[in-house]
């Protein structure tokens, strides 16, 4: 009788275990097969190679997170504790987050409706909203990989040490850096339309007296 297939989400569970105790150097198909007692055949026939296995990791630890997200007292204070909410969550799983490429920024993507929903109730333009919560999700990850990586770094000099702490004291400066761009090109925007009304209606009157 054949023996029957693991549970994928058990492989899953073992394999983030593995990451989170031992780091990505022991994430192998050989030393995870080992822990479930099976064969590497067997592992690759239910997810893939390691780099298919890192990537379902990545979705299935963002599937199954809950960002809260609460309003502040401004669009800049909301915006500035989504992004310390998704930089904390990328914190919990600092092996895993190491690991993330361009193609998993999808799976965080799923938590920005709310923020770009914020953004346009503080005025801000559709486009100029959707760019300015990806630079944000861009930032963070980016700020968060940077971050683990200097945590893993063998025997850090005082220098680097003082640079990896600098780094991260800095994310929080980085993103209102961002927002007050945001904010500032927003209202030249506003201002560029009231002038364009203004002039608008200026030659409507003055085409009004011609006639």
């Amino acid at each position: 009788m054949a023996k029957p297939l693991i549970a994928v989400e058990l492989i899953y569970e073992r394999a983030l275990a593995l990451l989170d105790a031992e780091g990505s150097g022991a994430l192998t198909t050989r030393r995870l097969a080992a822990e479930l007692k099976i064969s590497t055949r067997t592992l690759y026939q239910q997810v893939g190679s390691r780099e298919e296995l890192i990537r379902a990791l990545v979705t299935r630890h963002f599937s199954q997170l809950s960002l809260d997200f609460h309003g502040y007292e401004d669009w800049e204070a909301t915006a500035l504790q989504w992004c310390t909410a998704l930089h904390d969550a990328l914190h919990a799983h600092p092996f895993l987050t190491e690991l993330m490429t361009i193609d998993d920024r999808n799976a965080v993507m799923a938590y920005v409706d709310e923020l770009v929903d914020a953004t346009l109730r503080e005025g801000i333009p559709r486009k100029l909203a959707v760019e300015c919560c990806r630079a944000l999700v861009n930032l963070t990850i980016n700020h968060s990989i940077m971050e683990v990586r200097g945590m893993h770094e063998p025997k850090l000099s005082r220098n680097s040490a003082a640079e990896s702490d600098r780094i991260e004291k800095n994310f929080p400066m980085s993103v209102r850096w961002i927002l007050a761009g945001v904010r500032q090109e927003a209202e030249a925007a506003t201002r560029g339309r009231r002038r364009s009304a203004q002039t608008g209606q200026r030659r409507g009157r003055s085409a009004a007296r011609a006639g």
